[in-house]
Formats: C-alpha cells, sequence, structure tokens
C-alpha cells in the first residue's frame, strides 16, 4: 500500500509539472504576441500595410493555418524544442495579425480586457481541472458547436457585419470559447494522467500550449469586441 501511495503521489507530481509547463509555455506565447503586437504599433507605416494589403492578411493567415497543422499532425515525432520554437513563431505572426487592433481600440480599452479575459480564462481553467468532465461526449458537441459557429461567423462578417445576428454570434462565440477553455483543460490533465514518461511528452505539452492560447486569444478578441457594444 505504501508503494501504492508513493507512485500515486509521483503521478500526481509529475501532471502539476505537465499542466504547469503548459500554461507557462502559453504565457510565454502570449507575451511574444503582446510584444510584436505592440512593437507594430509603433509602427504606423507597417501597420497600415497589414490592415490594408489582403496579401499580406492572407499570406499570415495561411502561414498561421500550417504551423497548427504540422503542430497537429507532427507532436508525436517532432522534436520538444522544434515544437515550441514553431510554437513561438505562430504567437510571433499572431502578434503581426491582431496589432490592427490598435487601430480600432484605445491601449486603456485593449489592456482592460485582456485583464478581464484573463480573469475569465483563470477562472474556467480551474473548474476545467475541479470538475468531471465526459471528454468524450462533450469534445464532440463542443467540435460541432464550433463549426457551426466559424461557418456562421464568417458568412455574417461578410453579408452581416453590424448586424443583430453577428452581435449574437459575438456572445455566444464567448460562451463558446469559455467552454472550450475548460474542456481543452480538462482533456490536458487526462492526457497528462496517461501519458507520464511518454516519449512524445514534451511535444504534446506544447500542443496542449497552443490549445489554451487559441482559446485565449479568441476570448480576447471576441470580449474586446463585446465592449464596444
Amino acid at each position: 500500500m505504501a508503494r501504492a501511495v508513493q507512485k500515486s503521489a509521483v503521478s500526481d507530481t509529475r501532471i502539476a509539472r505537465f499542466m504547469a509547463q503548459v500554461y507557462l509555455l502559453m504565457a510565454a506565447g502570449l507575451v511574444i504576441t503582446a510584444l510584436v503586437s505592440t512593437w507594430v504599433s509603433t509602427n504606423l507605416e507597417l501597420l497600415w500595410r497589414i490592415s490594408t494589403n489582403p496579401w499580406i492578411a492572407w499570406g499570415l493567415f495561411l502561414v498561421q493555418i500550417f504551423i497548427v497543422v504540422a503542430l497537429s499532425a507532427a507532436v508525436m515525432r517532432l522534436n520538444p524544442g522544434v515544437a515550441a520554437l514553431l510554437f513561438f513563431v505562430y504567437a510571433a505572426l499572431t502578434g503581426l495579425t491582431i496589432s490592427t487592433i490598435f487601430l480600432i481600440y484605445s491601449q486603456q480599452q485593449i489592456a482592460s480586457v485582456f485583464w478581464i479575459t484573463a480573469g475569465t480564462f483563470l477562472v474556467t481553467s480551474i473548474v476545467g481541472l475541479v470538475i468531471k468532465i465526459d471528454l468524450a461526449k462533450s469534445g464532440g458537441i463542443l467540435f460541432m458547436l464550433l463549426c457551426g459557429w466559424s461557418l456562421a461567423w464568417i458568412f455574417s462578417l461578410i453579408f452581416w457585419p453590424n448586424s443583430n445576428f453577428n452581435w449574437t454570434l459575438n456572445f455566444l462565440g464567448i460562451a463558446l470559447f469559455v467552454g472550450l477553455t475548460a474542456w481543452d483543460t480538462a482533456a490536458l490533465k487526462a492526457m497528462a494522467q496517461q501519458l507520464d514518461n511518454h516519449p512524445a511528452r514534451g511535444g504534446l505539452m506544447v500542443l496542449g500550449a497552443l490549445k489554451l492560447y487559441l482559446d485565449f486569444i479568441n476570448l480576447f478578441l471576441l470580449l474586446l469586441r463585446a465592449s464596444n457594444r
């Protein structure tokens, strides 16, 4: 029994270490995004090019999609250092992409919404760590909701950018990414329990940081837009 208790304690320590490393990586990615976007906001010529040149916007978008797909597909084979580097490159590109928010919102508004997002994310993550979630069932539902919401969001931005329908989707998106944050946190905890000393642990840790990072960024952008309602 003593060995079982000791093994459980070691396993809990490894789970806690895994989750701490995931959140540390995610936080580092957010810092990189903030630094890059803030730097671009001080370069008016570059900021104008990003906001007005569709080739730059589409180029950044495609490169970001490629990085996410590459990380997801090759995470079991990638060296953890390479995976982390790809994640940081993605975070820097996101900083370039979202730097245009400085043309629409004040720095005080951006800072206030960031801290609101951080608080919401923290509370939701704690909920995901503590409560028991049926990962298989809720994961499928959230994925379908995300796909449906994404398609509706794209069409609403193209055809009805300032309609009540679009604003309804904005608030639904906030609720959706709050749910995804809790689910991703619970899924990472379950993954940590199963992996233990798995060789791909490092790569999966980076992938987990990317998922939480995406939850945070999307939640932040939706809350920022809602602040102008």
